[in-house]
């Protein structure tokens, strides 16, 4: 079966206190014998400056006041725009993406788009996430994920039959900045958009996406992360693998960033071990923009989801990421060592959640429990853009139930 970005909870039968104490005797083994980078200390720099919203789904009057799968983009001339899905829910029918642009490095958002075609191929259906990227001649291209909603409202996955609707990856364009798309393509079939569209220097771009395999009587069940070239962000090549095959250890909602110093992309994953049926510590993996190949993925030693990579000029690697067991938070991590290690005592927490503990997240979850806790978490999906001075712009969404999600940013000085 299919099993998509937004469809795994969290299994905490980890032992957290321990991993993190293990990842702070790595860090003082490294500092002893002199592998220990000397912009470690900065990571103590990090704080936040400011913080706003990018758009107030509590304002809103009607149904649509439900914020998720939230991306940012920084254009060429500065301008930052901000997408997002918006739905009466979490898993509705009516989900479709709205565009924000923020032309003064995030202080203030104006909506600029409303929403993408939905009908694709003569079926009804609905836009659930889209990564922007901004091409040479300035247009702008939506890589989004659509799924089939012909067969009516309801719940994305049937727990009857365990079964879910046709999902495809699509293209569309805008030469107006992101007001107005059209020019529809389909990037890949029968695949789920899992990361940023990202620009590889002189090459061209590179869409990610995941799909989960199921089993057959030759060969087990497992999870495949993708990669998708173009030289000219509009016919893309057969995609590549981007982890092996592996029906031990499943590689979720790949999100990858290009070190702006190297040229190298780096993934982080949410990392799920299938054998023992619960989530195991985020990974970490370099690649090859010229071969497009990557490393096998590493362990960070750190629990949790959803990690949005942001490496750094200066060789810093930071990961933003989801904490969804208690205390629930968003939380921004360093590392002076492409990954290595992580500066846990100096760890950043950006957003903290003020409801009650996050459902789905005990060790006597089941299955069908998991899918019915995602609709109702109440923050997630980090992105995050580098501004003109070096600061962050980190976004994300969140609200005080699943109800009524926003989407926020705050500006971080590292």
């Amino acid at each position: 079966m299919w099993t998509a970005p937004w469809s795994r909870g969290l299994h905490p039968g980890l032992r957290h206190d321990v991993r993190l104490r293990r990842t702070r005797l790595e860090m003082e083994a490294r500092e002893r014998c002199g592998c220990l980078p000397v912009r470690f200390y900065e990571m103590s720099n990090m704080q936040i400056i400011d913080r706003g919203v990018i758009f107030d789904a509590s304002s809103v009057e009607g149904p649509l006041r439900v914020c998720s799968f939230t991306s940012l983009l920084r254009l060429s001339s500065g301008t930052l725009l901000a997408s997002f899905r918006r739905g009466s829910a979490k898993d509705s029918a009516d989900g479709n993406i709205i565009v924000c642009e923020s032309t003064d490095e995030g202080a203030n958002w104006s909506v600029i788009s409303e929403g993408f075609e939905t009908t694709f191929e003569g079926l009804s259906g609905e836009i659930r996430s889209t990564e922007l990227a901004e091409l040479d001649d300035g247009r702008l291209l939506a890589v989004e994920g659509w799924v089939d909603r012909s067969g009516g409202s309801g719940v994305l996955r049937d727990a009857e039959t365990d079964s879910m609707p046709s999902m495809h990856i699509l293209q569309d364009y805008s030469s107006d900045g992101g007001r107005t798309w059209g020019e529809r393509r389909v990037l890949k079939r029968d695949a789920v958009l899992s990361g940023p569209v990202m620009r590889l220097p002189g090459r061209g771009w590179l869409a990610t996406s995941e799909f989960s395999h199921p089993g057959t009587p030759d060969r087990e069940r497992f999870h495949g992360a993708y990669a998708h070239f173009s030289a000219d962000g509009e016919t893309f090549e057969a995609m590549v693998d981007v982890v092996d095959e592996d029906p031990d250890i499943f590689f979720y909602d790949q999100r990858q960033k290009v070190c702006p110093r190297t040229g190298r992309p780096v993934a982080l994953y949410w990392t799920y071990d299938n054998r023992a049926e619960s989530d195991i510590e985020m990974h970490v993996a370099w690649g090859d923009a010229e071969t497009l190949t990557w490393q096998t993925p590493r362990s960070m030693g750190l629990v949790g989801q959803i990690a949005m990579p942001i490496p750094l000029q200066d060789g810093r690697l930071l990961a933003f990421y989801v904490h969804r067991h208690e205390p629930g938070s968003l939380r921004l991590i360093g590392s002076a060592d492409e990954g290595l290690t992580w500066d846990v005592e100096n760890e950043l927490v950006v957003y903290s959640s003020s409801g009650p503990g996050e459902q789905g997240i005990s060790d006597e979850t089941t299955y069908d429990e998991f899918w019915d806790a995602m609709g109702t978490w109440s923050f997630g999906h980090p992105t995050a853009a580098v501004l003109g001075d070096g600061s962050l712009l980190l976004a994300y969404y969140a609200g005080a139930d699943e109800s009524c999600l926003s989407v926020h940013w705050a500006r971080v000085e590292v």
